[in-house]
Formats: C-alpha cells, sequence, structure tokens
C-alpha cells in the first residue's frame, strides 16, 4: 500500500532538488559577480536599503522623475526568469533566497512545529517577499488608511495612489488557470448569501486578483533598470548619524565593509522584520535593549514593538476522493512549458485561486478571510512543504500521511485584524545574527475565538449542493495532541488552531507610524525618524495596524506615497559629469560626480 507512495515521494523530491540545486548555481554565480563587479560609489543623493516591494518602486520613480542619484542595497541576490513561475514561488521558500526567519518558541501557538517555532518566510532576492507570495492584489479599507495618517489625508487621495499603482506600476490580471474548485465556491457562497465582490473592500467572495504579465509573475522590481541602481549582496550593518543627522552607512558586500555616504537621505525599505533590526544596531531603538548590549543609544524609541500579523490555520481541511486540475503531478508535467511560454496553463497559477471575507460578527467589515487553496500540503508527500513548515514527526504521522489517498485541499482561515502582538529584537551587536522574533501569536484568547467562529462559517460552504456535487467533504481526523476533545467543538478548535498556526507572512508594525506623542510611534506621518533628521523608513514596518486584506498593494502604495510627498517636489539639479569610480579625488574634493 506504501509503495505508490514511496514512489512519488522520491518523483517529487527528485524534482525539488533539481530546481534547488538550479538556484544554488544562480545565487552563487550571482555572489562571485558582486564580489568582482562592484560599483559602489561612495556618496550619492540617497541610498535606499531594500529592493523588495517599497524599495523597487521608490528607486523606480526616483529613476523615472528625477536627476537625483541614489543606490539600492539589496542583502539577497538576482531574480532568475525561472523564479517568475508563479507556481514556483513556494519552492524559494527555505532556500538562500529566504532569510529562513522563524519565531521564537511559542507560548500559544505553533504547537504542531518543530520547538513550537512558526517559519516566517521573507525573501531575500531582488523583489522581496513579492517574490515569494501568492501575488494577490487587493486594495483594502481606504478608510482604515486614513486613519494610519490621523486624518492627514482624505480617502480620495488614497484611492489616487492606489490606481496609480495598478495603472503605472503594476499588471493587474484575473487568473490565467484555476481548478474546478474555484467555481464551485463562488456557487457555494452565493448559495449562503454572500456577494461576488470585486477589487474592493467589503464582505463577499472573489476570484483572486494578481500581479502578472503574461502568466509571470510581476513585482515591482521589474520596473528597475538592477545593473544600473541595485547593489546585491550587500548587507546593510547600521545607518551612520552623527549630532542627530543622518549622513550614510555601513554595508558589508561579499564580507568587505564599506561606508556610503547619503547628501540628502537614507530610506529604510528593508521590510518588518529586518528594518528594525537595522536602527537597534544603529543606536535607534529601546535603550535597555541597547545598553544591554552595550550600543550607543541615538534615540530610545519603540522600534520592533507592535509586530502584528495575519495568522490563521486550516491546512489539508478538505478532503476529495479524485484529483482537481490543480496537482502536483499536473504542475510537474513539463509539456507545462510550452503552454507557460504562451501565458497560460497549471504554471501560472498563484497558489490561491479564491478569497472570501466574513463577518464572524455581523459587521459591515469582514474580520475573517479565507483563502482556497485547492492543493494541500500532503500533496508532495512530504518532500517539501512539511518542512517548509516545520511541521512535527508527530503531527505529520499522525494527521497528513493519513490523507495521502486522497486530495487534499485547504481552506485557510485567516484573521484579519489580530489583538495579539510581538516583538523584533536583535540579540547581537552582528548584522550577520537574525534578531530574536516573538510574535506573540494568539497571545490574545479573542484571536482564538475570532478563528474558531472563522472556521465554522467556512465549513459552512460544504454543505451546499455546488461543493457535494464535487464530492468535498470534511477532514475529520483528530489532530494529534486534540483528541481530548470532540470533533469540532469549540475546545477541539481551540487546540486545533493553537496546533497547526499558520503565518501569511504578512509582518507589519515594528516601526509604527503616528503622531510623536503617541506610545508606539517611530516615524511621523512623512515617514521620517522621530528626532533623527534625513532619515525614513517606507517598508511594512510602518503600518501601525494590519490592512484587512493581502499586503502588498497596501505596501506599494505607502511607497509612492513617500516618494510624492518627501522626493518628487525637492529641488533637482543639473546633469553633471560621471567620474570614474575610481576617482575617489574629484568625488571628495568637488562632489562633482553622480
Amino acid at each position: 500500500m506504501w509503495l505508490p507512495y514511496y514512489m512519488q515521494f522520491l518523483v517529487y523530491s527528485v524534482a525539488v532538488n533539481v530546481f534547488l540545486f538550479f538556484t544554488i548555481v544562480i545565487y552563487y554565480k550571482d555572489l562571485l559577480l558582486s564580489r568582482f563587479d562592484n560599483k559602489l560609489l561612495p556618496e550619492y543623493d540617497f541610498i535606499i536599503v531594500g529592493a523588495g516591494t517599497a524599495g523597487s518602486l521608490i528607486a523606480h520613480r526616483i529613476a523615472s522623475e528625477t536627476n537625483f542619484t541614489f543606490v539600492v542595497l539589496e542583502a539577497g541576490g538576482r531574480s532568475n526568469p525561472f523564479y517568475e513561475v508563479p507556481v514556483f514561488g513556494p519552492l524559494l521558500q527555505g532556500s538562500m533566497y529566504d532569510w529562513m526567519y522563524e519565531t521564537t518558541p511559542q507560548e500559544h501557538a505553533c504547537f504542531a512545529m518543530v520547538d513550537r517555532k512558526c517559519k516566517l518566510a521573507q525573501g531575500k532576492i531582488v523583489g522581496g517577499s513579492s517574490k515569494l507570495n501568492n501575488m494577490i492584489h487587493l486594495k483594502g479599507n481606504t478608510s482604515q488608511y486614513s486613519e494610519w495618517f490621523h486624518g492627514k489625508y482624505g480617502i480620495e487621495f488614497f484611492e489616487k495612489h492606489l490606481n496609480y499603482i495598478e495603472e503605472e506600476i503594476f499588471y493587474v490580471n484575473e487568473l490565467k488557470y484555476e481548478s474546478e474548485l474555484a467555481d464551485a465556491v463562488l456557487d457555494a457562497a452565493k448559495a449562503l448569501g454572500y456577494e461576488i465582490i470585486g477589487n474592493d473592500f467589503k464582505i463577499g467572495f472573489l476570484k483572486n486578483i494578481i500581479t502578472q504579465k503574461n502568466g509571470k509573475r510581476w513585482t515591482t522590481s521589474d520596473k528597475l533598470d538592477v545593473n544600473k541602481h541595485v547593489i546585491t549582496n550587500a548587507l546593510v550593518e547600521k545607518v551612520l548619524v552623527n549630532d542627530g543627522q543622518t549622513y550614510g552607512v555601513n554595508v558589508y558586500i561579499s564580507n568587505s565593509r564599506y561606508t556610503v555616504f547619503a547628501r540628502k537621505g537614507v530610506i529604510l525599505a528593508a521590510g518588518t522584520l529586518n528594518t528594525p533590526k537595522i536602527l537597534q544596531l544603529s543606536g535607534i531603538g529601546p535603550s535597555k535593549l541597547l545598553e544591554s548590549l552595550d550600543i550607543p543609544l541615538i534615540q530610545d524609541l519603540p522600534v520592533g514593538l507592535n509586530l502584528q500579523d495575519h495568522i490563521g490555520t486550516g491546512l489539508d481541511l478538505i478532503l476529495l476522493n479524485k484529483s482537481l486540475s490543480i496537482s502536483t503531478e499536473n504542475v510537474l508535467n513539463p509539456f507545462n512549458l510550452f503552454h507557460y511560454i504562451q501565458g497560460e496553463g497549471p504554471w501560472t497559477y498563484p497558489g490561491s485561486e479564491v478569497s472570501g471575507f466574513i463577518s464572524t460578527k455581523n459587521l459591515t467589515s469582514p474580520d475573517i478571510q479565507i483563502m482556497i487553496l485547492p492543493v494541500g500540503i500532503a500533496s508532495d508527500k512530504g518532500s517539501l512543504l512539511r518542512k517548509r513548515l516545520g511541521i512535527t514527526d508527530e503531527a505529520w504521522n499522525g494527521y497528513f500521511t493519513k490523507i495521502f489517498d486522497k486530495h487534499a485541499s485547504t481552506f485557510c482561515t485567516i484573521i484579519l485584524h489580530p489583538k495579539s502582538r510581538g516583538s523584533v529584537y536583535i540579540k547581537s551587536r552582528d548584522a550577520k545574527i537574525p534578531p530574536l522574533i516573538n510574535a506573540g501569536y494568539l497571545s490574545e484568547k479573542e484571536d482564538v475565538d475570532t478563528l474558531i467562529s472563522g472556521l465554522k462559517l467556512a465549513i459552512k460552504l460544504l454543505k451546499t449542493d455546488s461543493l457535494k456535487s464535487i464530492k468535498a467533504y470534511l477532514n475529520t481526523n483528530h489532530f494529534p495532541g486534540c483528541g481530548d476533545h470532540k470533533f469540532f467543538s469549540d475546545k477541539y478548535l481551540e487546540c486545533y488552531i493553537r496546533s497547526l498556526t499558520l503565518s501569511s507572512y504578512h509582518p507589519v508594525g515594528t516601526c509604527s507610524m503616528g503622531l510623536p506623542e503617541l506610545k508606539n510611534t517611530v516615524v511621523d506621518t512623512s515617514f521620517r525618524v522621530l528626532n533623527v533628521k534625513n532619515l525614513y523608513v517606507a517598508d511594512g514596518s510602518v503600518l501601525p495596524t494590519l490592512p484587512g486584506v493581502n499586503i502588498n498593494a497596501a505596501i506599494a502604495m505607502m511607497a509612492n506615497i513617500f516618494f510624492e510627498t518627501n522626493i518628487k517636489n525637492l529641488p533637482t539639479k543639473n546633469k553633471v559629469k560621471y567620474c570614474d569610480k575610481y576617482d575617489k579625488i574629484n568625488q571628495y574634493l568637488f562632489k562633482i560626480c553622480n
């Protein structure tokens, strides 16, 4: 009975390892080139740290609309056409293109993960986490965005910026390929009285809108001339500040340390987990933390606090007796390459095809998102996805192996506005040491109660004729460690949620925007770090609360606002002589180089 599964595991493992070997070759080739082809100049107008969604968008607009000199310092490597294949995104998680961060052992969650640590995939690549995500593009609640800025801008302001990034930055498209489950879920939602919605923020269901161009993954970094403006494998150690004024950064490139000067400013766009790390290493953060590591204090600010994430559960919760058109076997079919070249077929698949937004409290705005994934983690028989999540042997053998003969799908039920908070703190003065990330998942019981209600509403879809027609049913195997509770009772669901806790990889909040007098504020409503001149933060870390949707569109919008309010209207200069990078005398004495 187990022989076919072992054979599948072997085939899947070979395919995965071939791809990973390819990534290793590409990664080290880029690493070698960055060592011998270092185009770094000693000084620029702006230094941008991070080439993710925010950093790349800001860099693109500076390059195309101003005469300012700038450089983007990216700790990861370059992308590759194979990494643009949407269905390969999960293969980059846990690779050298991932920071491979994980939480500290969680007290209230992640019980089914090794050492109670949840994985936190974050892109370490030009394009950032948008090279690893599901490409879902949703605008969210513009009234919430106005609250982030404390009424500084009206709703029309945010709608203008969201429209701009859709029309000028992203390629926003409908799904190119989907399974039978997509229409079945939408029909089920309509049967339960839910509206089929578009790219707006209200209760209802929709087929996911994604950022793709001709079936290929599209990110803000695709608008940027990487060869000209980006230095890869460049790990920024700290920001340099003197008398309250930022003047540059220290950066490691291939283990060599450089100091780079900024005439007009340093823009941190390294992400919610790395931006607070850089600030703390620079002496900007909680005074007690910095004193404990003997880091001279520049500003005592709540950097690293207020960490939030969209978390959920529901892996392999829905079973079918037959395979859907999206399956591991179908994805591995090499003939799909020909369909992909034409911009269609299974390789264009983003991972999640339908999203539902529901309210567990009968309110007018949703508090739960249901992401429909037609393939579960048991589908690859443990060759990759289990490792990427860090599932324990007990959970894997006691739950997931029992459905190897079924087709598993996931109704991932996600809390949109969690009350739980976490923190990101450095544990060393060494920039190469990962920070301590205590996510604080499910530390507030209200979050558990909301997820319980959300799971119950999600499972109501199964009772409709639409899902019955494709023979979808609930996985009734008891989750290991939860067997003492009646199946699907509140006690059982609480145990299940605390065991199988999943991050959506949407961390925000660690450098929160706000008014100077508020306790969590790190940057003001102009993205300036409090009491430090010429230092800005413009990434997901500034979001004081989570948007009620996937976060990529909101981060792009914030980056666009940053450019237009801080850089676009600055006085520009005339083009001047370009100096060779070795002409340091002219550069330092006369400042005439571009």
